[in-house]
């Protein structure tokens, strides 16, 4: 494979010889070509009558992503480094890291694509080397059209410039001409909303000044493929919101996204597809749900293996709740008279959840295992929103049901099935067995966790799911007569009694 350039020569990586011209669209800045010679290592060329040397095909993909690897050398002292050098590699003193390990995808044009992982799995690294910031240790990054990036927060700015003085060299660097650039100006200006800041240098900036002008330049300039790295979280909401109607507005002209985000509601909402790294590989690419699902897992796990190390997670799981997953919790108390020992939330598949479209079917199903005699026990949920306020709860007492007498050593299993009409937030799901009069056996605060999303914009902790009907009314003379008047200025009407 080898790059090409906007004059239609094509370089080949291997030999260094010159392959061309072919057929070649000048807007292109990057081909796909076949070297001719015998001696080369690209693969068999596809011959065309002279002068044509080599078959060049137009690529499929905006982007594609070739088995990228990156490593990291590690020096415990920064003698370490220069004894190596010195040795010419004789005298190893380092240690190996991957940061990514055959990485491969493809990105079809206008699509936007969302790529989630736990910190460190090497998202941050992924988009450099596709933005082309850093090199790959091994593999080949291949895409077509202009690249826009909005990387760690800062990039690509002088702190002694001003503001405008940064939008016109990052405009330069984008490939736009001065004369391009003065026609943007004002759209850049009115979407980044510093006000005279961006007259300043840029060094007195807050991050999310940082982030409103880095943003306003790269959707400005219309870019083929806009990349993004959690730049968004620094905004204040308002400015989320216009970022987000942006980057729908790009994507309906066939503009190409790479999202990265840890805000699962907004992956959901804007990306049609989803990539999951998980120590520098790719381990799940399908629709978002699925990825999301299995990323908010792997989150879960580590969290569990964080509280299993401090000592925090209950007793080891038993027969009775073989078929649940182990309980986890915040904050745990009660007499011991009676231990929930297992907790799932599930959909209408029955498979376990953590992230849900409000309006969602739910089950949510639990063990408790009773370690004295209990007269007529109790037990219940109660779901709270991420700042702690209480969205729902019940229990089956509420729910009309009747345990009698519960003996030792015996075991209930209750499930709740609910609808999640709950408003776009991160809840916690805290867990109950006690007795009638509010005696607590055993309380769980937040053994579980559920973020809910929805395709539509709501506030609030709560989804009502509102419908709304509209209709055009036709005023009669007399209420436009009575409306006029009632607007006219500077008439009143005094009445003395």
């Amino acid at each position: 494979m080898a790059r090409g350039t906007r004059n239609g020569s094509v370089s080949c990586p291997f030999c260094f010889c010159v392959v061309g011209p072919g057929t070649f669209e000048p807007d292109q800045c990057q081909i796909t070509a076949y070297c001719p010679l015998p001696h080369c290592l690209l693969p068999t060329v596809v011959w065309l009558p002279f002068p044509h040397f080599c078959y060049i095909q137009r690529m499929t993909a905006a982007l594609r992503v070739e088995k990228v690897s990156k490593q990291y050398r590690i020096y415990e002292r920064p003698g370490d480094r220069l004894k190596e050098s010195l040795t010419r590699g004789l005298l190893r003193r380092h240690k190996e890291f991957w940061a990514l390990r055959d990485v491969d995808f493809e990105v079809e044009a206008g699509t936007t694509v969302g790529i989630v992982g736990p910190n460190g799995c090497g998202k941050s690294t992924l988009l450099q080397i596709i933005s082309g910031t850093l090199a790959p240790t091994h593999g080949d990054v291949w895409h077509e059209g202009r690249i826009a990036a909005l990387l760690e927060l800062g990039a690509g700015f002088d702190p002694e410039f001003t503001g405008v003085e940064n939008v016109y060299m990052n405009a330069s660097l984008l490939g736009l001409t001065r004369r391009e650039t003065d026609t943007l100006f004002p759209a850049i200006e009115r979407f980044a909303e510093i006000g005279p800041f961006l007259y300043q240098p840029v060094k007195t900036y807050s991050s999310g000044m940082y982030v409103r002008l880095a943003f306003a330049i790269a959707a400005s300039v219309e870019p083929d493929i806009l990349i993004i790295d959690e730049a968004l979280a620094v905004g204040d909401a308002v400015f989320q919101h216009r970022c987000l109607r942006r980057i729908n507005e790009l994507h309906e002209r066939g503009a190409t996204v790479l999202f990265v985000s840890h805000d699962a509601a907004a992956v959901r909402a804007l990306c049609s597809r989803a990539i999951l790294l998980k120590a520098g590989s790719v381990i799940a690419d399908g629709k978002p749900a699925d990825v999301l699902n299995l990323y908010q897992k792997i989150i879960m796990e580590r969290e569990q293996a964080y509280e299993a190390e401090a000592g925090t997670l209950g007793s080891e799981p038993t027969q009775a709740e073989e078929s649940l997953a182990p309980v986890s919790y915040a904050y745990r108390h009660g007499d011991g008279s009676a231990e929930i020992i297992g907790a799932e939330l599930t959909d209408a598949s029955r498979a376990r959840v953590e992230i849900v479209e409000s309006g969602e079917a739910l089950t949510l199903r639990m063990v408790a295992r009773f370690n004295h005699d209990v007269d007529d026990p109790v037990i219940g949920f109660l779901i709270s929103n991420s700042h702690g306020i209480h969205a729902y709860g019940t229990n089956t007492k509420e729910q009309q049901i009747e345990f009698g007498a519960v003996h030792r050593s015996e075991a209930i299993e209750v499930s709740f099935a609910f609808d999640c009409w709950l408003g776009i937030d991160q809840y916690t799901i805290s867990l109950a067995v006690h007795s009638r009069d509010g005696q607590a056996y055993d309380w769980l605060d937040a053994a579980l966790f559920v973020r809910v999303t929805n395709m539509t914009l709501t506030e609030g902790i709560a989804n009502l799911n509102a419908s709304v009907t509209t209709r055009h009314r036709a005023l009669s003379p007399e209420a436009l007569e009575r409306e006029s008047v009632a607007v006219t200025p500077g008439r009143e009407s005094v009445r003395y009694g």
